[in-house]
Formats: structure tokens, C-alpha cells, sequence
């Protein structure tokens, strides 16, 4: 691995860590990671060093309870779990959930400082300033002779204040866990980042209280699983639905203040121009509501037919691995089977249900029955034929669908045009139909750097925007969304 390959990694970091305006997010920022650049050399001969036992030993690595106290040499060595038991003492992941390059965890309370130097050895033994970046070693609160069996995990630690610190460790899930039970060990509690109750690590006290349209945005962005969910988080969390109330608010206000800083009656068709402007922006944003209230869940797409028309075979191709069982014979699934993939960095969820046909037997008729329920709530159908059995027919459902003509290697004759032809058997078409799903999906999408509601609070507020058409009633309005 050489420094060519960190390349890939500010791509993720920009999105998930950069500092915008006044609003700093946790993670590596780029001047923080060209700090840390003259040590990678080392920390990469470091790992070329280890051997895969010991990673494997890391990566099964199961409970704190198996580790005794181990006295650091440091400063700050009070008596951790009496310290402990003072509220605040906690730690979290606050970067995204799912796999990164990086994942930052935040440790706070009174007992911070004491716990982060009993897990830690610094490169240097210089002490620790604020906003410091300090490189070194994270071998937990373990025995002597444990350290051979557990190796160190090689970190970055970030004291903010005296009392809230950043762990940058990899991102992988071994190295997290591994990381918040050791804290936990010496009494620090690992929370749920929602229920963190310290103030991000930021470099600037005027961010601290931060509006709460971009406290909603952050608690979204924690939780995104792709570039692409993030992104749309991350325009609000830099403020594009704040600002756009805010723009709003001043716009009603000054209206109403010319008009009465010169004695005239209100004037209704300035303001019903501004109202045409204001509604139809409102509507963009609730036309967009159903995607961007769940940036955080995969998006549903379920492929449905008749039955051996290669529906499992057609789910393997799409992941790249045998999810499901494929047999020639009919009615092979007879339950819905879910598994999770990213096409084009959207998250997405595929089931594979069912055949849809008339049958007596019970349980293939609460299968069918289940196929039929878990199509009619879906983002996306794949209705999936072949040569030789047609598609189901659609009825009234509202969910949009892909026709898709599968085992197209035994058509004789053309398909219609608007039918992508797959042979899911040797990957014939397969990058065809990643591409209709992601475009499907993403027309739902609003554009870049646009206002966008997150939750259903948001959406109520818009809703009653919408519909509301008094100067007062729209400022009150916008109000209760950007303030609560």
C-alpha cells in the first residue's frame, strides 16, 4: 500500500469531515490529515510487521470483562471508575455508521483525560495540548501479559478540551469495538451518538449552540451509508434549509415593516408574488420528502414474477454472490429473502419473493401472499419474465416499475423497447439494469445544495406553509421550523 492509495480516502473524509463556514464536522479535515501524513510511513511499516494471527486475534476480540487494570505511566491516573460514576463520563462513534477509512469517537466527562492516557501511549511523551494532533499507540487497559496476545491499534488522539477528547482510529468495525469496550473497562460508558450530551468537537465556541434545522442535519448525517444520502444531509447540516427560513423570515418582515414605516395599507400584490415564489418552493421540498426523510434506510426494490423465471438468479447477479437458493424447479423460494447492496452510492435493499401463480398449498400461498405485500410497499418492482412465461400483470399499485426480460438467450424474435433483457446466468445486461435502478431512484432526489426536510417535524412545518397565506401565520411558521 503506498501513498498513492490515501488518495481514495479524501474524497470520503471531505464529505464526511470538512470544515464549511462556522459549521465543523468531526473527522479528519484535510489540514489535519496532511498532519498526519510524515506518519504514515512508519504506521504502514508497522502493520507490514504484524502477523495475520494477531489480526485475526483483534478482530475476535470479545469482552472487557477478560482484561484487568493496567497502571499507565502518564499523567492523569485517578481512580477511573470512581471518576466514573460522575454523569458525562461517556463515549460514542460520531462519524457515520457503517465501514470507513477513518471513524472518529468521541470521549467525554470529567473522567476523559484519565481514561484516554490509560489506553494510550503517545509517539511523543511531550503533554497533551488542545487541538493537538498526537499519534501513538491504543493498547487498552490490559495486563502485561495480555499485550502480546492483543496488539495496539495504531491511533490518533485529539484532546478538544480538557474534558472531550477524538479518537481517529480505522474505520473498520474490529478496530470500533475493540476501541469503546476498552473505555468502557475503565468506566467510561459507551452511548448511542444520539444520546450524546457533549457538544461536537469543534474549533470555534460559536458553534457550539447550533441552530436546530443543522443539529437535525448532523443527527441524519451520523447515520447516512453512502456518499450520496450523506450529501444531502451534509447541504443541510452547511445550512441550506435554515437559510432558506431565514431568507424567508427577513422577506416577510421587511415587507410589512416598509408598508408601515409608510403609513400604507399592506401591499397585497407584492405579497401575493412573494407567496407564488414561496409556495412553489415549499412544494419542491415536500415532492422531495418521501426520499429525503429516510436517507438513513436503504431504498426497497423487490424483484416479483411468475415462478422459475429467474428471480434468484437474477438477485445473485446483482450482488455479485449466491443470496439466494437457484434450482430449476418452480417455487424454490417461498419466503422473502432481503439482502443489502450500494448501486451508483445509493443504499439499497433487494427481496427476492416468491412465484406469483394460483397454488393450494398453504404455505406457497402466505409466500405468494407475502411477495404481493412486500411489492405493493417497494421503492422499485423488478417485474421480472421470460421468453415463455409473461409478467405479472401490475393492477393499481402507485410503485413504480422495471420491466425486465430475463433469460433473453431464448428469445426469438425482439423485445419491446422499454424491456431490459438480462441473462442472469453469465451477467448478460446485468450493468443495464444497475444503471435503470439507480436512475429510477435518483430522479427522487433534489438537486444539489437544495433545501431539503429530514423528518416529520420538518414536514409539518412545510405542510403548513403550504397551506398558509397571512404574513403573521408564515412568520410564526417559518419560526417554529427553524427554532421548534
Amino acid at each position: 500500500m503506498g501513498l498513492s492509495s490515501w488518495a481514495g480516502v479524501f474524497p470520503y473524509i471531505s464529505r464526511f469531515g470538512v470544515s464549511h463556514g462556522s459549521h465543523v464536522q468531526p473527522g479528519l479535515t484535510p489540514k489535519r490529515l496532511m498532519g498526519f501524513l510524515p506518519m504514515i510511513p512508519a504506521y504502514l511499516l508497522r502493520i507490514r510487521r504484524k502477523q495475520w494471527r494477531q489480526f485475526i486475534q483483534l478482530a475476535r476480540f470479545v469482552t472487557p470483562k477478560t482484561m484487568s487494570s493496567k497502571k499507565n505511566c502518564g499523567d492523569g491516573k485517578a481512580d477511573l471508575h470512581a471518576a466514573a460514576s460522575c454523569d458525562g463520563n461517556v463515549c460514542t462513534r460520531l462519524t457515520g455508521a457503517g465501514r470507513s477509512a477513518i471513524a472518529v469517537i468521541g470521549v467525554g466527562g470529567p473522567a476523559s483525560r484519565a481514561a484516554v492516557m490509560q489506553c494510550f501511549t503517545a509517539a511523543s511523551p511531550r503533554e497533551l495540548k488542545s487541538n493537538e494532533i498526537r499519534y501513538g499507540d491504543w493498547h487498552g487497559a490490559v495486563a502485561e501479559s495480555s499485550q502480546a496476545a492483543i496488539p495496539s491499534e495504531s491511533i490518533v488522539v485529539i484532546m478538544r478540551h480538557e474534558d472531550l477528547f477524538e479518537v481517529h482510529c480505522h474505520g473498520g468495525s474490529a478496530a470500533i469495538d475493540r476501541i469503546l469496550a476498552d473505555l468502557e473497562q475503565v468506566g467510561i460508558t459507551p452511548v448511542d451518538n444520539a444520546a450524546w450530551p457533549h457538544p461536537w468537537p469543534i474549533a470555534s465556541p460559536d458553534a457550539v449552540a447550533r441552530p436546530l434545522l443543522i443539529r437535525e442535519a448532523t443527527d441524519t448525517l451520523t447515520q447516512c451509508q453512502t456518499v450520496r444520502t450523506a450529501a444531502v444531509a451534509m447541504d443541510q447540516v452547511r445550512g441550506a434549509m435554515h437559510d432558506w427560513a431565514v431568507k424567508w423570515l427577513g422577506v416577510f418582515a421587511a415587507r410589512r415593516d416598509a408598508d408601515r414605516a409608510a403609513d400604507l395599507p399592506l401591499d397585497r400584490g407584492a405579497i401575493n408574488d412573494h407567496l407564488t415564489e414561496f409556495h412553489g418552493e415549499v412544494q419542491s421540498m415536500l415532492d422531495y420528502a418521501s426520499v429525503t426523510m429516510r436517507l438513513t434506510a436503504p431504498f426497497r426494490v423487490v424483484l416479483a414474477g411468475r415462478p422459475n423465471v429467474g428471480k434468484s438468479s437474477l438477485i445473485n447477479a446483482i450482488l455479485g454472490y449466491d443470496r439466494s437458493i437457484a434450482t430449476p424447479v418452480a417455487g424454490t423460494t417461498r419466503d422473502v429473502l432481503h439482502a443489502e447492496t450500494i448501486i451508483d452510492g445509493l443504499p439499497i435493499r433487494l427481496s427476492d419473493t416468491a412465484g406469483i401463480h394460483d397454488s393450494d398449498e398453504s404455505i406457497e400461498r402466505e409466500g405468494i401472499s407475502r411477495a404481493l405485500r412486500e411489492a405493493s410497499t417497494a421503492d422499485l418492482v423488478l417485474a421480472i419474465q421470460t421468453p415463455d412465461t409473461p409478467a405479472i400483470v401490475k393492477g393499481d399499485s402507485q410503485v413504480p416499475q422495471i420491466e425486465v426480460l430475463n433469460k433473453s438467450d431464448l428469445l426469438r424474435g425482439s423485445a419491446a423497447k422499454d424491456v431490459i433483457q438480462t441473462v442472469a446466468t453469465t451477467g448478460v445486461g446485468i450493468d443495464v439494469l444497475l444503471a435503470a435502478i439507480a436512475n429510477r431512484l435518483a430522479d427522487a432526489f433534489p438537486p444539489p445544495s437544495a433545501p431539503a426536510p429530514l423528518n416529520e417535524r420538518q414536514v409539518r412545518c412545510l405542510e403548513t406553509l403550504r397551506s398558509t397565506t397571512e404574513t403573521l401565520a408564515l412568520r410564526i411558521a417559518l419560526g417554529e421550523l427553524v427554532e421548534g
